[in-house]
C-alpha cells in the first residue's frame, strides 16, 4: 500500500516581495534574485532577508514570516 505524500504546496510557503527602488535580495547568504520576486517558494519560518541595492546605496535587513501553504506578500518603500 502507498503512502500518501503531502503536496509541496502544502508544506512550503511562498514569498512575492516588491521594493522600491529595487534590490537584490538574499536568505542565509543564497540569493533569490532582483525585485520584484513572484511566489518563491521557501520552507516555513522566519527570514531575514538582505535587501541590497550599490546604486542607491541600500544595504538593509527586513524580518519577514512565512506560513506553510501561504503567500506572503510584502512591497516596501527603501531610502
Amino acid at each position: 500500500v502507498p503512502t500518501p505524500v503531502a503536496p509541496e504546496a502544502a508544506t512550503r510557503g511562498f514569498l512575492t516581495l516588491v521594493t522600491s527602488p529595487w534590490t537584490t535580495v538574499s536568505v542565509d547568504g543564497r540569493s533569490l534574485g532582483e525585485t520584484p520576486l513572484q511566489r518563491v517558494s521557501l520552507a516555513p519560518g522566519t527570514y531575514s532577508l538582505r535587501l541590497r541595492n550599490a546604486d542607491a546605496d541600500i544595504d538593509e535587513t527586513y524580518e519577514v514570516t512565512i506560513e506553510a501553504g501561504e503567500t506572503t506578500t510584502r512591497r516596501l518603500g527603501l531610502r
